[in-house]
């Protein structure tokens, strides 16, 4: 199967049965023998075309390979992100041709060339024994988390992982590929298009370059005079600013995007060549300038179009093991919904894989920004010539290949590793730290950078995340070490906090921007089914623990929902239990209710972790902090395993990203509630805070009250401080409350214009006794109605939630994993008297008939129903 990968040849040859994702069986004898193996792949051909000249075009081979045609050794490849352009002239036949592709074994090449390297170059994560990897991955460029990651498994796949052709020359030119990249040109005043065709002629001749635009736009000729051989055929020119509408990123206007035809017709009139591309037109620049003159601290945030900007959004990583398995659709239904969950912005994380031109496109269309960085990751990584010139093409292709997309607004050149080599994570690194800054500068400035320079100025770089900051823009200086009182003045940060309660903020950095943070959770207890068995279903099970790559992540968890959750005692004592003593606790047949809710409460403290964080650094846009931007980790999943990507989280982080979010929390060692109002609007807003509190127990009203607030634009403050006595209203004792908050805006009778803070528990720094402070909330769904497209692949289902009493993290699913789509909210708190009115958006195949039994429901009031019903 091309583009595949070795193992997924070898599953539907039936050759090996094994699920790869399920269990344990990533690590068994028998897939690790697909990686120590060598693999070669052949295909019989016949051509039936005339040609002169002809080249073996290969997008991505996976990594380490060897190829013949007919017997002749046509070439070789070491990188997994090249594209290699081979000639195939002499050894093609009109009949019978034999390509064979042979693929090494990448881990053992990797520690043959760590062994025979002059001195120690670590690496990291991959080397712990929670993660079952290999490693050394340094030193071949290859996908860094095939080699294993504390999210995902060690597969070191092999394979023809991206298209390949043979492209032929009947016409006396061969084109290779085209590049395209637009850039705003200040001198002139004007936007400046640059055009390039990397061709192979035989002969001397005329050529004459045509460049049409789908809409009103000029057209351009150019002619170019060349000889026999390689050329690449550059030609720059300018359309006025006039002509121009501006590509923007959601939120701040449209996606304009035009479509350009280039083609190359010869001296006999005929079109040799032509590509297509889809482009748009608009400036991008990171800002890093002194935030008050004089004194200490930089700004660091984005500017598009001269509009300085917030970035919201999350960091993306591959999406499957294979990447073949990862669909175009499935990528757009996983970018869809960071639009719906108002973002603005990506970050493709830099031990992974560059993604594909489909992918770029429809961030493109989406409006979403893309930090884009180069795959270096959580590692230092060998300098020797041939490593230096195989990252120089590398930078070349894919540079090459990316930069007509408007979304793409930085490249970066690696995660981590200047970090990891400033803070000595590895102890060779603090004994020689010459060496390795040397080996530093020497990749990322005097490799990556110089290169990209030479393709691609229209964008910013920067060398690493998280950053110092820059001393000097020219010559490019970067400030690598920070002082103890300079943390969060410069650069971006990452950080990742497992030792306190996710909700109680003073923890968290006061930091310009957040590339990086993140808490972890269990996936859907219906996705551990697929890759589990009935004795894997406990908190510290052997699988647990075992696919759980992040060491004591287990255990973490279970210690964030006894920080935010205050369970039943048998409870408790059931998730804490060794798992083989836990089976005296309860009849096994109960595990997997008990284990689905063990699931469901990892995502509620991880959804409320995430998105109080999130609210803190979008407060702090007005706050000394000047926050401007907020990526958490991560977006997607690339198997079902204990990760930090979103499941309730996603609903949540829709309210904190909404262009005007209202925020609450307590202050430490206060007994007060402090709302904040964040306004990521081009315009001041002005309206009315309502507040109300409602007893958790009873469901009754304790306070109500109103604010007058008003905040500028693009800015973030609080509106009010609200004291305990007043939220308890005539309470006489303390208990534990819910506060509801909702900004309605002034001069708008559009619903959107009513903004509700995501209800919070007071006081907010205390467990929550679910115990004692829920009753049964007696939850009812009625399917109101259901709409169909006209092409009956999409439809809708109107819901309408209700409760008796007060229901906590209502989460909505359907029982089968057929029905496809998503909720247009979820993860809510139900009042009774108040009922809610919910979509779900489904596509494809859908539910006939439709029934309310087919949806499954689960609120806080079930840890309660279920450590009395389960529980011996």
């Amino acid at each position: 199967m091309v583009p595949g990968q070795v193992h997924l040849d070898l599953i539907k040859a039936n050759i090996i049965d094994d699920d790869p994702y399920y269990g344990t069986n990533y690590v068994k004898e028998s897939m690790r023998k697909i990686i120590y193996n060598t693999w070669t792949l052949e295909r019989i051909f016949d051509m039936d075309q005339d040609f002169i000249h002809a080249i073996l075009d290969c997008e991505g081979l996976d990594t380490i390979t060897s190829i013949t045609l007919n017997e002749t050794v046509i070439g070789s490849t070491d990188n997994q992100f090249r594209n290699y352009h081979l000639d195939i002239t002499k050894a093609l036949l009109a009949k019978s041709n034999v390509l064979r592709i042979t693929f090494d074994n990448a881990v053992r090449t990797s520690k043959d060339k760590a062994d025979a390297y002059p001195y120690y170059v670590p690496d990291m994560f991959n080397m712990s024994a929670a993660q079952h990897g290999f490693p050394n991955r340094n030193f071949v460029r290859k996908e860094q988390c095939s080699f294993s990651w504390d999210w995902g498994p060690a597969f070191a796949p092999c394979g023809i992982w991206r298209p390949i052709s043979i492209k032929l020359d009947n016409q006396g030119l061969l084109t290779k590929n085209w590049t395209l990249l637009t850039s705003f040109n200040s001198t002139l005043d004007a936007w400046e298009v640059q055009l390039c065709a990397c061709v192979t002629s035989t002969r001397d001749q005329h050529l004459q370059l045509q460049v049409h635009f789908d809409d009103e736009l000029p057209a351009i000729e150019h002619t170019f005079r060349i000889t026999a051989g390689d050329h690449s055929l550059y030609h720059s020119f300018t359309v006025e600013k006039s002509l121009i509408t501006l590509w923007w990123p959601r939120g701040y206007g449209v996606q304009k995007l035009y479509t350009l035809e280039a083609s190359l017709v010869n001296d006999k009139g005929s079109r040799v060549a032509s590509h297509y591309f889809e482009c748009g037109f608009r400036t991008c620049d990171l800002v890093q300038k002194p935030l008050v003159p004089g004194q200490p601290g930089d700004t660091f945030h984005f500017r598009v179009n001269g509009i300085d900007m917030f970035s919201k959004g999350a960091n993306w990583i591959p999406g499957h093991v294979f990447d073949s398995l990862m669909t175009t659709e499935k990528k757009r239904s996983l970018l869809q919904s960071c639009v719906d969950a108002n973002m603005n912005m990506i970050r493709i994380w830099g031990g992974g894989r560059y993604e594909t031109d489909a992918f770029y496109q429809l961030c493109d269309e989406l409006g979403i920004m893309v930090w884009q960085e180069f795959m270096f990751a959580c590692s230092l990584y060998p300098t020797d010539r041939l490593f230096l010139e195989n990252v120089r093409q590398e930078v070349k292709d894919q540079v090459s290949r990316l930069m007509c997309h408007p979304s793409i607004i930085l490249w970066s050149g690696n995660n981590e590793n200047q970090e990891f080599m400033v803070k000595g994570w590895d102890r060779a690194t603090v004994d020689n730290p010459y060496i390795f800054t040397v080996d530093y500068h020497r990749l990322y400035m005097e490799t990556i950078m110089a290169t990209l320079h030479t393709v691609d100025t229209s964008r910013p770089f920067i060398s690493t995340s998280p950053s110092a900051g820059l001393i000097s823009e020219h010559p490019y200086t970067e400030r690598y070490v920070l002082q103890e009182n300079e943390r969060g003045l410069y650069g971006d940060v990452h950080f990742y906090d497992y030792k306190h309660n996710g909700v109680h903020v003073e923890y968290y950095p006061n930091a310009r921007f957040v590339s990086e943070y993140g808490a972890q959770s269990m996936p859907s207890f219906k996705a551990w089914k697929k890759v589990s068995s009935s004795k894997d279903w406990h908190p510290l099970s052997k699988l647990s623990i075992h696919r759980n790559h992040h060491g004591n992540g287990q255990h973490e968890m279970l210690q964030q929902i006894e920080f935010q959750y205050e369970l039943p005692t048998s409870l408790r004592n059931y998730f804490h239990t060794d798992s083989e003593a836990s089976e005296d606790m309860v009849d096994p047949t109960k595990r997997e209710l008990l284990f689905d809710l063990f699931c469901y409460l990892t995502q509620c403290v991880q959804a409320r972790s995430i998105v109080c964080q999130t609210e803190h650094y979008l407060r702090g846009r007005g706050a000394t902090s000047c926050t401007m931007g907020a990526l958490y980790w991560q977006l997607n999943d690339i198997w079902p395993s204990p990760t930090w990507t979103w499941k309730p989280l996603h609903y949540f982080i829709k309210h904190a990203f909404a262009d005007v979010l209202v925020s609450g929390y307590q202050p430490q060692g206060e007994s007060s509630f402090d709302i904040h109002i964040s306004n990521d609007r081009a315009a001041p807003i002005k309206g009315d805070l309502r507040v109300k509190t409602v007893d958790i127990r009873s469901g009754q009203t304790l306070s109500e009250s109103k604010f007058a607030f008003s905040v500028k634009a693009q800015d973030s403050k609080s509106v009010t401080k609200i004291d305990a006595s007043r939220l308890l209203g005539d309470a006489l004792t303390a208990i534990t409350c819910l506060v509801l908050a909702t900004a309605v805006i002034d001069g708008f009778d559009d619903e959107s214009q009513v903004f509700e803070m995501l209800p919070q528990t007071f006081p907010t720094r205390d467990a929550l006794l679910i115990e004692s402070s829920l009753t049964d909330p007696k939850i009812s769904i009625k399917i109101e109605r259901v709409e169909v497209s006209k092409d009956s692949h999409e439809y809708d289902i109107h819901l309408r939630v209700s409760s008796e009493a007060v229901a906590g993290m209502v989460w909505l699913d359907w029982k089968q994993d057929e029905t496809k789509g998503h909720f247009d909210d979820n993860a809510l708190w139900l009042l009774p008297g108040y009922p809610k009115s919910i979509i779900y958006h489904g596509t494809g195949k859908r539910p006939d008939p439709i029934s309310e039994s087919d949806l499954q429901i689960k609120s806080l009031f079930d840890v309660v129903r279920r450590s009395i019903d389960e529980m011996k």
